[in-house]
Protein backbone atom coordinates (compact mmCIF):
# COMPACT_ATOMS: atom_id res chain seq x y z
CA UNK A 1 0.00 0.00 0.00
CA UNK A 2 1.25 3.53 -0.70
CA UNK A 3 1.58 6.69 1.32
CA UNK A 4 -1.49 8.51 -0.64
CA UNK A 5 -3.72 5.08 -0.03
CA UNK A 6 -2.81 4.44 3.56
CA UNK A 7 -3.57 8.73 4.18
CA UNK A 8 -6.74 8.36 2.23
CA UNK A 9 -7.97 5.28 4.32
CA UNK A 10 -6.92 6.37 7.42
CA UNK A 11 -9.04 9.57 6.51
CA UNK A 12 -11.89 7.31 5.35
CA UNK A 13 -11.76 5.54 8.87
CA UNK A 14 -11.77 8.78 10.26
CA UNK A 15 -14.91 10.47 8.71
CA UNK A 16 -16.63 6.76 9.73
CA UNK A 17 -15.56 7.07 13.63
CA UNK A 18 -16.80 10.40 13.24
CA UNK A 19 -20.43 9.34 12.06
CA UNK A 20 -20.77 6.42 14.39
CA UNK A 21 -20.20 9.20 17.34
CA UNK A 22 -22.58 11.46 16.33
CA UNK A 23 -25.24 8.78 14.97
CA UNK A 24 -24.59 6.99 18.56
CA UNK A 25 -25.26 10.43 20.40
CA UNK A 26 -28.12 11.07 18.40
CA UNK A 27 -29.69 8.05 19.55
CA UNK A 28 -29.71 8.92 23.06
CA UNK A 29 -32.62 11.23 24.22
CA UNK A 30 -31.10 14.84 23.88
CA UNK A 31 -28.05 13.55 22.52
CA UNK A 32 -27.65 15.88 19.85
CA UNK A 33 -28.47 19.16 21.68
CA UNK A 34 -26.57 18.50 24.61
CA UNK A 35 -23.13 17.69 22.36
CA UNK A 36 -23.67 21.23 20.55
CA UNK A 37 -24.49 22.57 23.83
CA UNK A 38 -21.02 21.87 25.28
CA UNK A 39 -19.46 22.49 21.88
CA UNK A 40 -20.61 25.51 22.13
CA UNK A 41 -19.68 26.30 25.68
CA UNK A 42 -16.22 25.06 25.15
CA UNK A 43 -14.68 28.54 24.07
CA UNK A 44 -16.06 30.85 26.65
CA UNK A 45 -15.71 28.55 29.70
CA UNK A 46 -11.39 28.27 29.16
CA UNK A 47 -12.04 32.03 28.38
CA UNK A 48 -14.11 32.36 31.85
CA UNK A 49 -10.66 30.35 33.10
CA UNK A 50 -8.61 32.57 31.68
CA UNK A 51 -10.25 35.83 32.90
CA UNK A 52 -10.78 33.99 36.64
CA UNK A 53 -7.06 33.88 36.96
CA UNK A 54 -6.19 37.32 35.91
CA UNK A 55 -8.69 38.74 38.30
CA UNK A 56 -7.85 36.00 41.52
CA UNK A 57 -4.55 37.91 43.20
CA UNK A 58 -1.16 35.96 42.34
CA UNK A 59 -2.28 34.79 39.41
CA UNK A 60 -2.07 36.92 36.69
CA UNK A 61 1.31 35.89 35.07
CA UNK A 62 -0.52 32.67 34.79
CA UNK A 63 -3.58 33.37 33.36
CA UNK A 64 -1.44 35.81 30.68
CA UNK A 65 0.85 32.88 29.96
CA UNK A 66 -2.11 30.84 30.01
CA UNK A 67 -3.66 33.84 27.36
CA UNK A 68 -0.44 34.01 25.05
CA UNK A 69 -0.15 29.82 24.93
CA UNK A 70 -4.15 29.46 23.49
CA UNK A 71 -3.90 32.49 21.24
CA UNK A 72 -0.40 31.35 19.84
CA UNK A 73 -2.13 27.36 19.50
CA UNK A 74 -5.06 28.99 18.34
CA UNK A 75 -3.07 31.34 15.45
CA UNK A 76 -0.76 27.89 14.39
CA UNK A 77 -3.84 26.31 13.83
CA UNK A 78 -5.88 28.36 11.81
CA UNK A 79 -2.43 28.70 9.82
CA UNK A 80 -2.55 25.38 9.21
CA UNK A 81 -6.18 24.46 8.99
CA UNK A 82 -6.44 27.13 5.94
CA UNK A 83 -3.59 25.46 4.33
CA UNK A 84 -5.01 21.93 4.24
CA UNK A 85 -8.18 23.13 4.10
CA UNK A 86 -9.93 19.70 4.89
CA UNK A 87 -13.87 19.69 5.01
CA UNK A 88 -15.84 19.43 8.30
CA UNK A 89 -17.93 16.83 8.77
CA UNK A 90 -20.90 19.60 9.40
CA UNK A 91 -21.92 22.64 7.06
CA UNK A 92 -19.64 24.53 8.06
CA UNK A 93 -17.66 25.29 4.84
CA UNK A 94 -13.70 26.33 6.15
CA UNK A 95 -11.48 23.55 7.13
CA UNK A 96 -11.48 21.55 10.38
CA UNK A 97 -8.20 19.93 10.35
CA UNK A 98 -6.50 20.88 12.71
CA UNK A 99 -9.14 21.68 15.59
CA UNK A 100 -8.55 25.62 16.53
CA UNK A 101 -10.53 24.86 20.08
CA UNK A 102 -8.71 21.67 20.34
CA UNK A 103 -5.49 23.81 20.44
CA UNK A 104 -6.29 26.65 22.28
CA UNK A 105 -8.05 24.67 25.33
CA UNK A 106 -5.09 22.25 25.44
CA UNK A 107 -2.57 24.61 25.57
CA UNK A 108 -4.33 26.59 28.13
CA UNK A 109 -4.71 23.29 30.29
CA UNK A 110 -1.48 21.98 30.00
CA UNK A 111 0.04 26.14 30.51
CA UNK A 112 -2.62 26.15 34.04
CA UNK A 113 -1.82 22.55 35.12
CA UNK A 114 1.53 23.54 35.20
CA UNK A 115 1.27 25.91 38.42
CA UNK A 116 -2.20 24.84 40.04
CA UNK A 117 -2.10 20.99 38.77
CA UNK A 118 -6.09 20.38 40.22
CA UNK A 119 -7.17 23.31 38.66
CA UNK A 120 -5.30 22.27 35.30
CA UNK A 121 -6.61 18.63 35.99
CA UNK A 122 -10.78 20.30 35.48
CA UNK A 123 -9.15 22.05 32.53
CA UNK A 124 -7.70 19.00 31.22
CA UNK A 125 -11.54 17.74 31.48
CA UNK A 126 -13.11 20.43 30.09
CA UNK A 127 -11.05 20.39 27.11
CA UNK A 128 -11.63 16.65 26.35
CA UNK A 129 -15.50 17.29 27.46
CA UNK A 130 -15.57 20.05 24.76
CA UNK A 131 -13.30 18.06 21.94
CA UNK A 132 -15.52 15.09 22.28
CA UNK A 133 -18.52 17.20 22.24
CA UNK A 134 -17.55 18.67 18.90
CA UNK A 135 -17.00 15.54 17.12
CA UNK A 136 -20.63 14.58 18.58
CA UNK A 137 -21.82 17.94 17.46
CA UNK A 138 -20.45 17.45 13.73
CA UNK A 139 -17.91 20.47 13.96
CA UNK A 140 -15.01 17.99 13.50
CA UNK A 141 -14.01 14.82 12.74
CA UNK A 142 -12.19 12.56 15.50
CA UNK A 143 -8.51 13.10 14.21
CA UNK A 144 -9.46 16.75 14.00
CA UNK A 145 -9.40 17.52 17.76
CA UNK A 146 -6.44 15.07 17.96
CA UNK A 147 -4.73 16.63 15.62
CA UNK A 148 -5.60 20.08 17.43
CA UNK A 149 -4.55 18.89 21.44
CA UNK A 150 -1.17 17.66 19.98
CA UNK A 151 -0.46 20.65 18.34
CA UNK A 152 -2.11 22.14 21.70
CA UNK A 153 0.69 20.64 24.12
CA UNK A 154 3.59 21.44 21.72
CA UNK A 155 2.84 25.14 21.75
CA UNK A 156 2.70 25.08 25.13
CA UNK A 157 5.78 23.30 25.73
CA UNK A 158 7.67 25.74 22.85
CA UNK A 159 6.76 28.56 25.32
CA UNK A 160 7.40 26.76 28.36
CA UNK A 161 11.02 26.49 27.04
CA UNK A 162 11.19 29.44 25.99
CA UNK A 163 10.11 30.97 29.20
CA UNK A 164 12.49 29.14 30.98
CA UNK A 165 15.78 30.18 28.42
CA UNK A 166 14.73 33.88 29.29
CA UNK A 167 14.69 33.79 32.78
CA UNK A 168 17.69 30.87 32.84
CA UNK A 169 16.29 28.56 34.92
CA UNK A 170 16.30 24.71 33.77
CA UNK A 171 14.08 22.08 34.90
Amino acid sequence: MSSPEIASAVLAADRRAGREVRDRVRALPAGHESARLAADAMAPAFQALVLSLLLLPGSRLLAVRAAAAGAAAGLVARVARDAIDRPRPGGRTEGGFPSRHAASSTAIAMVVARQRPVLGAVARMMAVTGMAARVAAADHDPLDVVAGAGLGAAVARVMRRRGRRRSGTRR
